[in-house]
């Protein structure tokens, strides 16, 4: 038994080796071989460190067939680091071709091709050559590069290069890491740390010998630097699992850290400057990131940024937001995972709120790329300060509820949405609306009844909450009869007194100029025309997203009169930027089915002259024209919108 058992291991350990063996043939042969690739090719069979290489690419057959555009990030492993670049490509006919100049100190150089969030990095191989020095042998590190492009045991090793494809055990990684050595010993200081890592998942007895034997070389050199310091203290945590040893040579590398950090503050002082003068964002961007890369956030002099104003809470957040705009999910996520608590609350505004509610210039597939490491993070932060976690997290639950309630995850959003009603008690209607839906969509009846009454009570109220009450009203009573009743009891009347008494301070009584603007409907409207008659003014622009936010609720204003020939209602459209306002104005309507009348006074001259400047803002002219009502802003409730403005037309329409 013991003999077969022996046996059986032999066969195991023979054929993984045998298997490990023909996968780094195989990488050998790809890398070497890469003149007979059909979609990849350099100019030259061996590249050369500091020179400059032909690139020629060829889509067909590849996830980029027919893509308009094409560029290519550029992974080189240089100095036992890796760096990225874009390079732009030209397109000659179905050809893609670029020159490209190899940094000095590259070992090796890999091509990820991509087109918007299609990618390429390779069909049957990855595209990537090991780099050689004028004498024709590799660079040193080559060997070390090859193995982390493709395997994420160690995460400050692996670059972005691939998620899934072309991956590569830890037990390939090793076999790498033994030719590094044994072709470029002196890289041992390099690479020891990460060598020792890996190996402790393939070998814990091997991996700790082995740091046992590299600590005392590495300790013993005469020369030995801040970055040695840093990997012996890792090796001690991460290999060894020795924590006093690694909290004893932190301490050391905090001291030697200290004073680095104090003589760098004045050219990171300069650095900052140079970036709050930049107002190209394009060029900020790339400039930001090389600012946390140079001056890093945990290696920073924390009185001296107070008094000097450099705030990293700001960089992490425009570097972001900045991404976001340009829908770079990859930038985005790196740096939200390093994001400080102090950013977050800027963060889920700009790079949620704004793109996917005000906006909407995400859909909720989008905006969930971007929102969930944002509530990722946060979630880090949950233990850490309890208190501003809950503030951010409460006040951002909602909008993350809306955007899982759109991507059918349901259970989730329903939680969230629970969360965010703790804050709210059903005194938002957006809120109020994604947990109604949500609750229907599940049949929760009960807990359904209860949202929609209780955001009645509130007045905070959808015109689809509005629906979905009388729904189940008639689905109890069999009819609508006693439905007006059944409303009436449903309203909170210190509510209701409380806006009627804000609408009636708020009456005044001016006289405002003539006008004459061209409507939607191809007339010209004057002030003359509409004597004796009640008129309602909205506002507002195309950019206006709180404008916008508002005309659920002015369209069930309008309905509620139209049928009351004393009352107008006109949507002056204002301050508009957009040539083509009228078109889009006209497309804007007619799909979210606004049958409005528009005024047009894209330069505002009308606007201006009855003292209109922020948005939205609403007027309301009693029968002689007298101006009784101005007010500005969006109280974000559609049923308080119709019963403000009903209070306003109401008292115009007494004349008091």
């Amino acid at each position: 038994m013991i003999t077969l058992l022996t046996h059986n291991k032999y066969i195991f350990i023979t054929m993984k080796k045998i298997i490990i063996a023909s996968a780094i043939a195989l990488a050998i042969h790809v890398t070497s071989a890469f003149a007979q690739d059909k979609n990849f090719k350099l100019s030259t069979e061996k590249p050369v460190a500091g020179e400059e290489i032909g690139v020629t690419y060829n889509p067909k057959g590849t996830v980029l067939a027919g893509k308009k555009n094409v560029t290519a990030t550029v992974y080189q492993f240089c100095d036992y680091k890796w760096i990225k670049n874009e390079l732009a490509l030209e397109k000659k006919d179905s050809i893609w071709t670029a020159n490209y100049t190899l940094p000095k100190n590259a070992s090796i150089v890999a091509f990820k091709f991509k087109s918007g969030s299609t990618v390429d990095i390779g069909q049957t191989s990855a595209y990537a050559w090991l780099l050689f020095d004028k004498e024709g042998k590799n660079m040193p590190g080559a060997y070390a590069g090859w193995a982390f492009l493709r395997n994420a045991s160690v995460p400050e090793m692996f670059p972005d290069f691939t998620k899934d494809k072309f991956l590569i055990g830890d037990d390939v990684v090793v076999y790498w890491m033994q030719q590094q050595l044994r072709y470029f010993p002196s890289s041992k200081r390099d690479i020891f740390y990460a060598h020792s890592k890996v190996l402790k998942k393939v070998d814990a007895e091997k991996a700790r010998a082995l740091a046992l034997q590299d600590l005392s070389l590495i300790k013993s050199l005469p020369d030995k630097n801040l970055n040695d310091l840093k990997n012996i203290k890792k090796v001690y945590a991460e290999v060894l699992d020795n924590p006093s040893a690694a909290d004893s040579m932190g301490r050391v590398i905090a001291a030697i850290d200290s004073a680095a950090i104090k003589r760098r503050n004045p050219e990171k002082l300069a650095a900052a400057k140079a970036l709050n003068g930049e107002r190209d964002y394009k060029k900020l961007l790339p400039a930001m990131i090389n600012f946390l890369e140079l001056y890093p956030m945990d290696k920073a002099d924390r009185a001296f940024d107070q008094a000097n104003w450099i705030d990293y809470s700001k960089f992490y957040s425009s570097i972001a937001i900045m991404a976001s705009v340009d829908k770079d999910s990859v930038t985005f996520k790196k740096y939200v995972a390093q994001a400080p608590l102090s950013s977050l609350p800027n963060l889920f505004y700009k790079s949620m709120y704004v793109p996917y509610v005000s906006l909407k210039t995400f859909n909720a597939q989008e905006a969930y790329v971007f929102a969930r490491p944002m509530m990722s993070r946060l979630m880090q932060f949950k233990e850490i300060n309890r208190d501003a976690f809950m503030d951010i997290y409460l006040n951002n639950a909602g909008v993350y509820a809306d955007i899982l309630m759109h991507l059918n995850k349901d259970e989730a959003a329903l939680n969230f949405a629970s969360a965010a009603q703790q804050k709210y008690e059903y005194g938002n209607s957006p809120l109020n609306e994604v947990s109604a839906i949500l609750l229907e969509r599940n049949g929760q009846a009960e807990k359904l009844k209860f949202t929609l009454e209780s955001s009645m009570r509130k007045n905070q109220m959808t015109p689809l909450m509005l629906d979905m009450l009388k729904k189940n009203y008639i689905a109890l009573n069999k009819n609508e009869s006693g439905y007006e009743s059944y409303l009436a009891t449903l309203k909170d009347l210190k509510l209701d007194s409380a806006l009627e008494n804000k609408v009636r301070k708020s009456m005044i009584n001016k006289t405002v100029p003539e006008f004459n603007v061209k409507s939607n409907r191809g007339k010209m409207v004057k002030l003359s025309d509409l004597k004796g008659k009640i008129v309602v003014f909205d506002f507002w622009a195309s950019w206006c997203a709180p404008c916008k936010a508002a005309f659920p609720g002015m369209k069930m204003a309008v309905e509620k009169y139209k049928n009351d020939k004393d009352v107008v209602f006109y949507f002056v459209d204002t301050q508009e930027k957009m040539k083509d306002y009228e078109a889009y104005v006209s497309k804007y309507l007619k799909d979210n089915n606004y049958d409005f009348n528009v005024l047009f006074d894209a330069n505002a001259a009308f606007s201006k002259s009855y003292g209109v400047g922020a948005i939205p803002h609403k007027m309301v002219l009693d029968k002689n024209g007298k101006l009784r009502f101005s007010e500005v802003g969006y109280m974000g409730s559609p049923s308080e919108l119709v019963d403000e403005i009903s209070m306003m037309v109401e008292l115009a329409r007494k004349g008091e």
